[in-house]
């Protein structure tokens, strides 16, 4: 993956989601349904609420819901 240096002026910050973030807390999740759900969150998340392990896993189930266990 590309390095990237985020250079921000002062009073700014800037909060990082990963990939590697949404397929820990979404193990069901393919790399191109983990990126298309960090898509989904960069550009329709609500800003009163954020971004956070709740959000991720609900955008993720919404639209790629997980697997039922075979096992059960």
């Amino acid at each position: 993956m590309k390095k990237r240096t985020i250079e921000l002026d002062e009073g700014q910050i800037a909060i990082i989601w990963s990939l590697e973030d949404v397929l820990m807390e979404c193990d069901w999740l393919t790399d191109e349904q983990g990126l298309d759900i960090l898509h989904d969150l960069e550009h329709s998340h609500d800003a009163t609420i954020g971004i956070n392990w709740e959000v991720i896993r609900d955008s993720a189930e919404t639209k790629y819901p997980e697997p039922e266990n075979e096992d059960e």
